[in-house]
């Protein structure tokens, strides 16, 4: 697969991730996406036993076409096609980086 990289995506790495030495958490993120070049699609990436791993899961709902990836425990990383539905999952994919809000979800 090929992963797109926005400019929201790379200014939240830089902010979010690198500015503030998350040392495990750029390793998570790096390992992630050398995981979803290395897959030939959604489906693959699913049944590859590090997707339990790193809390690679499909969203339900609205939601339905973007999978997740968990970070930490405050931050995960969208995963999502490019396109119009249906969606072409062993395509082009693009990531983005998104915080867990602690007012709607609680702090634990």
């Amino acid at each position: 697969m090929k992963i797109i990289k926005n400019n929201t995506y790379i200014k939240d790495l830089q902010k979010k991730i690198i500015d503030k030495h998350k040392k495990k958490e750029q390793q998570t993120i790096e390992v992630i996406e050398e995981l979803l070049k290395q897959s030939e699609n959604m489906k693959k990436l699913m049944l590859n036993p590090l997707s339990i791993v790193y809390g690679i899961e499909k969203k339900r709902g609205i939601l339905k076409e973007i999978y997740t990836a968990k970070i930490n425990s405050k931050l995960r990383m969208y995963i999502k096609p490019i396109g119009e539905y249906p969606y072409k999952l062993e395509e082009i994919i693009e990531v983005e980086l998104k915080e867990i809000d602690d007012r709607h979800y609680g702090e634990g």
